[in-house]
């Protein structure tokens, strides 16, 4: 599922590997330690391509998606809960604002000229998000975070008054919501295990 040939990485002076190989195949687990500094983050960017090796490459099996914990889970703030977690959905999250932004486009008296083409526009979207299984999102969306002990109080809050573990558990919900195929987890916290 995961292929790592003759991997080489340097970051400036600092050699963080050299020639290494590896493979992850399906329903296997693996647990990479190590002390800080070691490579940890890097290969996890490294099978994720938000980083390029010096030498060797590592490969993916054909349709395989990865999902990525990082340590650093960026600023959380404005949405509530449930719609933080829906918008890292990939395509479905992108249609489900364009069905939006038609909605309100359509209940806006001063684009009533343009009605005929934004009911045309909107049906196709619909018929792009019910496709993408887009209706079924927030109750799903909802499940993910219920298991990770979201109250529907926090879920309908604003994600941004959330303390740091229950935005790491925002997170995760994230990468749970989309189904990966394969997990990184970057240094997961605060009873996540649970």
């Amino acid at each position: 599922m995961i292929g790592i040939d003759n991997l080489s990485k340097q970051n400036g002076h600092q050699i963080v590997f050299i020639e290494a190989s590896a493979a992850l195949q399906r329903s296997e687990k693996v647990g990479l330690v190590g002390a800080n500094g070691t490579g940890k983050t890097t290969l996890f960017r490294l099978i994720t391509g938000e980083e390029q090796p010096d030498e060797g490459q590592i490969s993916l099996d054909r349709g395989v998606t990865i999902g990525y914990f990082s340590q650093d889970v960026g600023e959380m703030k404005g949405r509530s809960a449930i719609a933080e977690v829906m918008v890292g959905v990939g395509p479905v999250s992108e249609v489900a604002i364009e069905l939006k932004a038609l909605e309100s486009a359509m209940a806006d008296p001063a684009r009533y000229d343009e009605l005929e083409s934004l009911v045309e526009r909107y049906g196709e979207v619909q018929a792009k998000f019910e496709e993408l299984d887009g209706y079924a999102l927030e109750s799903r969306a909802r499940v993910v975070l219920a298991g990770l002990s979201f109250t529907d109080e926090m879920m309908e809050g604003d994600v941004g008054v959330l303390s740091g573990g229950w935005k790491m558990r925002e997170a995760l919900a994230r990468i749970l919501l989309i189904k990966p195929d394969a997990m990184s987890l970057d240094e997961p916290s605060n009873h996540l295990d649970l």
